[in-house]
């Protein structure tokens, strides 16, 4: 059975939007130092609130779901929660600042990971970060367990507004990234033998950019 055609368009169009913003923001940004940026603003708002851990997620809307890219102590998706039922999921789909004080009156998916990582979440200030370009949250940041159970201040709520700003760029980069992969993953599962061909092309065409980026990345760092 042959693929529709009419898939490929949408497909190829959806390819094609995806390239653009995607090379407009290596335009703007260096991958290859975002994991260190994510690391160095995780550090500093843990010590200047005075919080246990701060952590980055990234929205998946294909699986509706929200992974870790950093956080203290762990490691690159060592947590997913849904978007249903957790806090993250709430900034996500309302677009604002959430804060919990008490968790154990919040029921949701935290729950789950609370038993997975043995890391009892007291408090949460969790801040979306949007898109520059379109409307839409691509993650979020969070800062966990302000110490001696205080409460996050106004000077906390904006400090980490103002983080989630300046990782706009770096998570709107994975966000794309994260797309892309997820259209060879549905051209993969597409019949047909035109899927096998515009699977292999995108691929390499993809692979080919992502290269050029990475070493472009590489070289300005040992340049610099």
């Amino acid at each position: 059975m042959e693929a529709n055609p009419d898939m490929f368009d949408q497909l190829d169009s959806q390819i094609d939007r995806l390239r653009a913003r995607r090379e407009a923001l290596a335009e703007t940004g260096d991958p290859a130092k975002d994991n260190r940026l994510f690391s160095f603003y995780n550090r500093i708002m843990t010590k200047v609130t005075d919080s246990e851990r701060c952590s980055i997620f990234i929205h998946d809307p294909k699986r509706d779901s929200v992974w870790l890219k950093a956080g203290t102590g762990m490691a690159e998706r060592d947590i997913e929660v849904p978007v249903k039922d957790s806090v993250a999921g709430e900034a996500i789909v309302s677009g604002q600042t959430i804060i919990v004080s008490d968790m154990d009156k919040h029921p949701s998916a935290h729950k789950t990971v609370e038993e997975m990582t043995g890391f009892v979440t007291r408090s949460i200030l969790c801040v979306p970060i949007k898109s520059p370009s379109l409307n839409q949250v691509t993650g979020v940041f969070q800062v966990v367990n302000k110490k001696d159970d205080r409460e996050f201040t106004d000077q906390d709520i904006s400090l980490a507004e103002e983080i989630a700003e300046h990782l706009q760029i770096e998570t709107d980069r994975i966000f794309v990234d994260q797309e892309a992969f997820g259209l060879i993953d549905r051209l993969y599962k597409a019949p047909g033998r035109i899927a096998t061909f515009v699977l292999a092309c995108v691929v390499l065409m993809f692979l080919f950019s992502i290269l050029i980026l990475a070493a472009t990345g590489i070289t300005a760092l040992l340049l610099g």
